[in-house]
């Protein structure tokens, strides 16, 4: 297996000091070892780790720029020496110490390589038990038992007594355990025949085919009443009120908290590191405004003994919900409190929408996986009034368990001896082209990478305006008090009329798109 190194990772437990070496960006193989000496044409190493063959690849750490290092393929191996070809290797460059890791194994890649090659797919077995009875001048009876269920067959034509080869066990289980290419599988077979009895062959395969046909019984799925067409056609026409534009905002810090209050903004989601802050910034929140509904948010990812992380929303007393895991929509589920699907749900067609509105929440957010032209395929076929759209955020690239803030701003192994850094640092992760991408943590201490460069829906907005949409969000990430109104003031200038959106995503500085890709609305600008 090639990766970017491999560990056995939550195996022994919370360790972000050694989950994560970040080393290197490109993959690597097995650890094979470290350089012990560099000769004219060779590299010897410190007790290998790793096999390595002639025609292995490998590649060599040097600890400097990975986008100029050295590797390439085993030429020959004397003991811990390893050969290469003359002149593919630039041996001075090399000290002991360096790591080497294995890259490719063309043994292995073969051995993989019939295992996905070959006709043998893997998928669910049905086993069988079967008995067959009956005598000379009766039809010969087979029974058989499947799942808990049991399912006979009888012969067209009657058993006769043989005169030479009857039926044996062997020749049962050759011709009616043949269950070809089907889930079904022999598992055994008794054989209650009375005295030497023969069946032609032909009559056998009927019997079994027969018993086949009931069999396949337990694969079919009940019909559906209603065509998907249908389906979406009752959703489509489902009664709902109609709305103003609105516009919502998420926000990451109290900073942006005031001065969305100040922006006059009536919906307003906090979506706090430390959610013991929940509490304070609702009171005082409440105190400054009389008119926004404060909504707090959920922990994107909710595991087995995280549900304290709910009740401490709760006891803060706000007006809503955003609800970001199945688990949060089930602990809110009989509360009082509104609650709004976020993008984690997975909004991304109406069938699934109807199923978050009918837990009581009073709409939901609109997938990231959408285009524009996606998103208008929605709300033709569902309530438009379901959905609430993210016009303006910082993408969320990727969101892990490991924590990079424990790993490399404290000794701790975990949060409880890491120190927190997370509420006293802010982190970048600078990628190939120099771009430095906001990290945050959040109360579980998981980290989601966002995307540097802002995103928006805005060139869009006045087909999704046509089609229905109402409801639209900023999400905030590291705007400052005035670069929260300088954004909020532009969106509310879009949904009142007074700006277009083409003019509005060039001011903030944003990419132009909705979900992840443009999609069919790509066009050169």
């Amino acid at each position: 297996t090639f990766s970017r190194g491999l560990f056995p990772g939550w195996m022994h437990g919370v360790n972000h000091q050694e989950l994560v070496s970040a080393r290197f960006g490109k993959k690597r193989g097995p650890f094979v070892g470290r350089i012990a000496a560099v000769g004219r044409d060779y590299v010897e190493l410190i007790a290998p780790e790793t096999d390595v063959k002639p025609g292995d690849g490998v590649v060599f750490d040097t600890g400097g720029d990975t986008n100029h290092e050295q590797g390439g393929r085993v030429y020959q191996v004397r003991g811990g020496r390893l050969f290469f070809k003359h002149g593919h290797i630039r041996f001075r460059e090399l000290n002991p110490g360096d790591r080497v890791w294995k890259t490719d194994d063309p043994a292995l890649n073969a051995e993989l390589k019939k295992s996905y090659t070959g006709k043998v797919t893997p998928r669910r077995e049905v086993k069988v038990w079967l008995k067959v009875s009956g005598k000379a001048g009766e039809p010969l009876r087979l029974e058989a038992e499947a799942e808990g269920k049991r399912y006979e067959a009888l012969s067209g034509q009657p058993l006769e007594a043989a005169r030479t080869a009857p039926l044996s066990d062997e020749k049962l289980c050759e011709h009616l355990g043949r269950f070809g290419e089907s889930v079904f599988a022999l598992e055994a077979l008794e054989n209650a025949l009375e005295g030497a009895v023969i069946l032609p062959i032909s009559a056998l395969n009927r019997v079994r085919r027969d018993l086949v046909y009931q069999l396949e019984s337990i694969e079919e799925r009940p019909e559906v009443s209603l065509t998907v067409r249908e389906i979406l056609d009752s959703l489509a026409d489902a009664s709902h009120p109609e709305t103003t534009p609105a516009l919502s905002v998420l926000c990451r810090s109290m900073e942006q908290a005031d001065a969305a209050v100040d922006a006059g903004v009536r919906t307003i989601y906090l979506d706090f590191e430390d959610i013991r802050r929940y509490r304070e910034a609702v009171e005082t929140l409440r105190e400054r405004s009389a008119e926004a509904a404060i909504f707090l948010a959920t922990p994107r990812i909710q595991k087995a003994g995280e549900q304290g992380f709910f009740k401490l929303i709760e006891n803060a007393k706000p007006d809503g919900v955003l609800v970001r895991n199945l688990g949060a929509a089930e602990y809110f589920r009989e509360s009082a409190l509104r609650r709004v699907g976020d993008f984690s749900l997975n909004v991304a067609n109406p069938l699934t929408a109807e199923f978050f509105m009918a837990k009581g929440l009073e709409r939901v957010t609109i997938s990231y996986d959408l285009n524009a032209a996606q998103v208008l395929a929605l709300l033709e076929n569902a309530p438009a009034g379901w959905f609430e759209l993210t016009i303006h955020q910082h993408m969320p690239m990727f969101h892990m368990e490991h924590c990079a803030f424990a790993a490399f701003l404290s000794e701790g192994k975990s949060f409880l001896d890491c120190g927190r850094p997370c509420e006293s640092h802010r982190v970048h992760l600078r990628d190939r082209v120099g771009i430095e991408h906001p990290l945050r943590a959040d109360v579980g201490c998981r980290n989601t990478l966002y995307n540097a460069v802002p995103q928006t829906g805005a060139g869009f907005y006045r087909e999704l305006e046509a089609a229905g949409l109402h409801a639209c969000r900023v999400e905030l990430l590291e705007e400052d008090a005035s670069e929260t109104r300088r954004v909020l003031t532009a969106y509310r200038g879009l949904l009142g009329g007074d700006r277009e959106g083409t003019d509005l995503w060039r001011e903030l500085s944003a990419q132009s798109q909705l979900g992840v890709t443009r999609g069919t609305y790509r066009e050169d600008r």
